[in-house]
């Protein structure tokens, strides 16, 4: 009993080192949700930053504008793909390296009413956009500014 308890964890953490991370690669970008009616959540796209006012979310579905003027908050976050308990984590960290997905969330005015959108963006991505929404952005809130106002 205690060899089949074995084999089957053995396969069972086999199979989660194989399974791929249905993740963005690249430029891509993926729209994961947010509150914006005309772009469905799943939509994968690029975001286009060349322009000095505006980004734009181009998927196949249209181009969605968010100028940065517009925009009041934005934020980075990492997370884990696969949460994992204890001793598989630390079996599959022994192994390889764990992955993570990048997510932006920004949150913006147009002009009907405020707009939430949130990307899903591939790892070589977050430092760039981070640092274009940060100068491009006038009105947002810069991380630790809004959490804790000035006297």
């Amino acid at each position: 009993m205690k060899k089949h308890v074995a084999l089957l964890r053995i396969l069972m953490l086999s199979l989660t080192l194989t399974l791929p991370a249905a993740a963005v690669e690249n430029e891509q970008v993926m729209y994961a949700g947010g509150t914006v009616p005309t772009v469905k959540a799943g939509a994968i796209g690029h975001l286009d930053t060349t322009s000095e006012t505006t980004l734009f979310f181009e998927h196949p579905g249209g181009k969605l504008p968010i100028p940065y003027a517009d925009i009041q908050s934005f934020a980075y976050d990492k997370e884990v793909t696969r949460h994992l308990g204890v001793l598989p984590a630390i079996g599959v960290g022994l192994l390889k390296m764990r992955q993570h997905r990048h997510f932006f969330r920004i949150s913006y005015r147009d002009d009907k009413a405020e707009q939430v959108v949130i990307f899903e963006v591939s790892k070589q991505m977050p430092r760039i956009l981070q640092s274009v929404l940060a100068s491009r952005s006038p009105n947002a809130c810069k991380p630790n500014a809004c959490s804790h106002p000035q006297p």
